[in-house]
């Protein structure tokens, strides 16, 4: 059986560096059309859903939060601020960081504990480490990937289900 950490923090990671990519296309994509960077970084798909910063920031706070209920110390605070093409990227790399630095025993030993996830939307009971991962980190990451990656989509930059999946498939 794969350990609770296996089954999500190397997850994460590859998709944080492969939105970490995607980034970089997105930014490339406005030098070379001379859109602002801020327009992209800014824009929404509809009305009432957050843009491309947000979204970006949400993979890393999906991923820094759930270390920190599953019990890794000393979680950093971000300050959820960043409007630039460069900070997206740094947040990017703390967060990979700060994944990468985490002991897996500390994860693993959580696996059938019963907690309560308090948010802003009120509180979430999950029976175990192993539901809360299954059923709401790694959904809840993938929604504000595929969010981000649909934003870029939108505006034009010439990205593609293989940057979303990228290093999944080994060419022969």
């Amino acid at each position: 059986m794969t350990s609770l950490y296996d089954q999500f923090v190397p997850v994460l990671v590859k998709y944080l560096k492969n939105l970490s990519l995607i980034l970089e296309k997105a930014e490339k994509f406005c030098e070379e059309k001379e859109i602002k960077p801020e327009t992209m970084i800014e824009y929404r798909l509809i009305a009432d859903m957050q843009g491309l910063a947000y979204q970006v920031r949400s993979c890393s706070n999906t991923s820094k939060f759930s270390l920190h209920r599953l019990g890794a110390p000393d979680m950093p605070v971000f300050a959820d601020d960043e409007q630039t093409f460069e900070e997206l990227q740094s947040r990017i790399k703390r967060t990979i960081e700060m994944m990468e630095s985490v002991d897996p025993e500390i994860i693993n030993s959580k696996v059938n504990e019963e907690f309560i996830m308090e948010t802003k939307m009120g509180n979430f009971q999950f029976k175990t480490g192993q539901q809360y991962i299954s059923d709401y980190i790694i959904p809840n990451f993938h929604f504000h990937l595929t969010s981000a990656y649909c934003i870029l989509r939108t505006q034009g930059v010439p990205i593609g289900a293989l940057d979303y999946l990228h290093d999944v498939f080994v060419k022969v």
